[in-house]
């Protein structure tokens, strides 16, 4: 029996199973637009996990209605009522604080905001009379009432406090202008939501980093997840003592060896961003990634001084390559209007002089990872033809590294004057970097948050877990964290 299967038996509000796709979320998440995520399941894996859901709702419907009985929780009528009423007397984004004397927004009684356990979640009714997926386990935090970027599964009976990591479409998926509970998140985040989503300011509570938080009786405090602008791992510290740490989607770095917050905490359960939990998946490290995208500027620039630099982005992500070739390059970097507009959300200084909506005064532009085809780069490349003869361009992704290749052996595409050199420069952790953050932080318990939608994926994971976890490898690690600290 793996940990999620574990897990499940003893928590009566994981009735939802893990999601019995095959598909791995590798796979899924490669073929998603820009780099966010959006996955979908084939018609037939649907009605298999449909159907697994239902029956799982019939063999555990007695049970469930025996354990919510005796709860004598406040009804939903009332839940709502008391957001409402907290939601008419709130105002603009920075003008709160969570930690402040003031009651929570969602008033509840002494058991339901200190349980044990999340509410049991009831079985709700979609359109047609189609049953409403359940948020799965791994997306509540133990012994609390709040959910992380679990947005796609409706309003989520029990819970309290709705947390975003960052500003991805597969993380914030189901969260609209209509929303109206409580959501938490960092300041770059909850500009973007408001922004982008129309969300409403009195539904949002941004939250400072490195400064702890009181909501619902927990201590909540934001760490930076070095993922993408505004993205954030929650370390949850309940007074029970018990402490979960959620990465959210994070690149590891030694660095956060350093955190106080991390250092001087026991941690019970680590909810881990396992996008790329194999070995194959062993790629360089950031620095060295921009270095390569510099230097292959450099070489294209003495070869042909009006080569046309193009870099790949997400929504948001990518940011620090784009920098590294405009500081090269000595120009401004072009971003359509829309860009610009995200990126004033950001609130970095640097990153907002070196931008411009002038296509015509900057060597260095913007565009959309999936729009650097060398056909359509062939076609942008004649829309600037009087100003430069050939173009070189940059996709920064994870997902192009090749096991055991180096940097110097990468290959590009080329088609006619258009170059295309595919970067292994991830925002994710490497494998080795997610053993090395797994040793360091050593929880007890560690819960994949990322292509856990089969049974061996899971059991893979858990099998790395244990061996990274093991007396031997907490040895190796020391040993290899001192002599890098002295070298």
């Amino acid at each position: 029996m793996d940990l999620f299967q574990s897990i499940r038996k003893v928590n009566l509000h994981t009735t939802d199973d893990i999601p019995a796709s095959g598909t791995t979320y590798a796979r899924r998440k490669r073929h998603s637009y820009a780099g966010t995520g959006d996955a979908t399941f084939g018609s037939k894996e649907k009605t298999k996990r449909v159907r697994s859901v239902g029956c799982l709702e019939q063999q555990n419907q007695t049970s469930l209605l025996q354990f919510m009985a005796p709860l004598k929780r406040k009804s939903l009528e009332s839940v709502t009522a008391s957001r409402m009423a907290h939601n008419s007397a709130s105002a603009g984004l920075s003008s709160r604080d969570p930690s402040s004397g003031s009651r929570d927004p969602i008033s509840l009684s002494e058991q339901d905001r200190h349980g044990d356990k999340p509410p049991v979640p009831k079985l709700l009714s979609g359109r047609g009379g189609s049953k409403r997926r359940h948020c799965p386990f791994y997306k509540w935090i133990p012994g609390t009432g709040f959910t992380v970027d679990a947005f796609s599964y409706g309003t989520i009976p029990g819970c309290r406090g709705y947390f975003l990591s960052h500003f991805h479409s597969d993380h914030y998926q189901g969260l609209k202008g209509s929303f109206e509970h409580t959501m938490y998140c960092s300041k770059v985040t909850a500009n973007l939501v408001a922004k982008c989503l129309k969300v409403r300011s009195e539904c949002i509570f941004p939250l400072p980093f490195n400064e702890p938080r009181v909501i619902d009786g927990v201590e909540v405090i934001l760490l930076d997840a070095n993922h993408c602008p505004g993205s954030a791992m929650f370390l949850f510290r309940l007074r029970s003592g018990l402490n979960y740490l959620h990465t959210g989607d994070f690149r590891a770095t030694r660095a956060m060896q350093s955190f106080p917050e991390l250092s001087d905490c026991r941690i019970n359960q680590l909810f881990l961003d396992t996008t790329y939990c194999s070995p194959e998946h062993d790629f360089p490290e950031q620095s060295e990634a921009i270095s390569f995208v510099v230097r292959k500027t450099q070489e294209a620039l003495r070869q042909n001084p009006w080569t046309l630099i193009v870099s790949g982005t997400y929504t948001v992500g990518k940011e620090k390559v784009f920098l590294a070739i405009s500081e090269t390059v000595g120009s401004q970097v072009y971003v359509d209007k829309e860009k610009m507009g995200l990126m004033h959300c950001l609130e970095w200084e640097q990153l907002a002089r070196s931008l411009t909506s002038d296509p015509h005064g900057a060597q260095v532009h913007v565009l959309s990872i999936g729009e650097l085809t060398l056909e359509n780069l062939s076609s942008y490349l004649e829309q600037y033809s009087h100003n430069y003869t050939a173009l070189l361009a940059f996709k920064p992704t994870g997902w192009t590294y090749k096991s055991k290749c180096s940097l110097a052996a990468t290959q590009a595409q080329t088609r006619g004057a258009v170059t295309i050199y595919g970067v292994p420069y991830s925002e994710h952790s490497s494998y080795s970097e997610l053993r090395e953050f797994v040793q360091f932080v050593s929880p007890q318990r560690v819960v994949p948050t990322v292509g856990n939608g089969s049974e061996r994926g899971r059991q893979k994971m858990q099998q790395h877990f244990a061996m990274w976890l093991s007396s031997e490898s907490r040895a190796i690690a020391r040993q290899t964290t001192l002599d890098g600290l002295f070298k």
